[in-house]
């Protein structure tokens, strides 16, 4: 069964495997590799994101990094 998910605002198309028990209840899943690593790098882009929303959100005072090394 193929699924689509977002990737840099286009989808993509995967389509995973599934390892099964005795019972045919779906137990693990197998990705390619690219698509593994396509959305382990959304997972990490998402969590910057909502780190950046929050650090915003929180109203710090923010400091030039150039003026911080200048000194």
């Amino acid at each position: 069964m193929k699924k689509q998910i977002l990737d840099d605002y286009k989808l993509l198309e995967i389509s995973p495997r599934y390892i099964v028990d005795e019972s045919g209840e779906k137990k693990e899943v197998i990705l390619d590799i690219s698509t593994f690593e396509k959305l382990l790098e959304q997972l990490e882009d998402l969590y910057l994101g909502r780190m950046a929303e929050q650090a915003l959100a929180e109203k710090s005072e923010f400091s030039d990094f150039e003026e911080k090394i200048a000194l």
